[in-house]
């Protein structure tokens, strides 16, 4: 399947199941909203994880990348269909996810997973406002000696999250923005 049919699908199954309107949304960020994007419904769809993969491992195909993460809870199923996805391509990517904070027992670390120093990491997220929770995890690669080459969201809710990686010098890119699934 192409990028432009991959993407049709995708939105059509966030509109279907994660589109919610009319309501009083508070985003982690701090900002409101009447419209939420409640994209974990689609990411842990069967069809919707299949979608965002294949979708991710063909943008992240050449690129060097060689591994991948984000941060806990809600990045996690988004890496893991990545990583899935991959298993069949001749570059197989690791994965990894991000805690706000490391852990006080066992391991103690923030970043649990399979990302390595010197890695060339590319961030995802499943839905962006602000920015600054994956900035949690740029911070976090940067500090175990992780290379971040780019940040990926799924859905860009186009409320600065753009700007923010443009002036940290990060490439960023969206699936699909808000927009886009307002617009009928």
């Amino acid at each position: 399947m192409n990028q432009t049919d991959a993407k049709t699908r995708l939105l059509r199954l966030i509109r279907d199941h994660a589109l919610l309107e009319g309501g009083d949304f508070e985003f982690a960020s701090g900002a409101r909203a009447s419209v939420y994007v409640d994209l974990r419904r689609v990411t842990m769809h069967p069809e919707g994880a299949v979608l965002i993969g294949a979708i991710l491992v063909e943008r992240l195909a050449g690129k060097g990348v060689e591994s991948i993460g984000g941060m806990a809870t809600a990045a996690i199923p988004v890496v893991t269909s990545v990583v899935m996805a991959s298993a069949a391509t001749d570059h197989p990517l690791r994965g990894f996810y991000v805690r706000d904070k490391a852990k006080t027992h066992g391991t103690q670390r923030q970043i649990e997973g399979q990302m390595q120093k010197g890695d060339k990491v590319v961030l995802l997220e499943d839905t962006m406002t602000s920015g600054r929770s994956t900035m949690t995890a740029v911070d976090a690669v940067r500090a175990e000696g992780g290379e971040v080459v780019g940040v990926i969201t799924v859905v860009d809710r186009q409320q600065g999250g753009a700007e923010l990686y443009a002036a940290e010098n990060i490439p960023f890119q969206a699936l699909i923005s808000l927009d886009d699934i307002t617009s009928a």
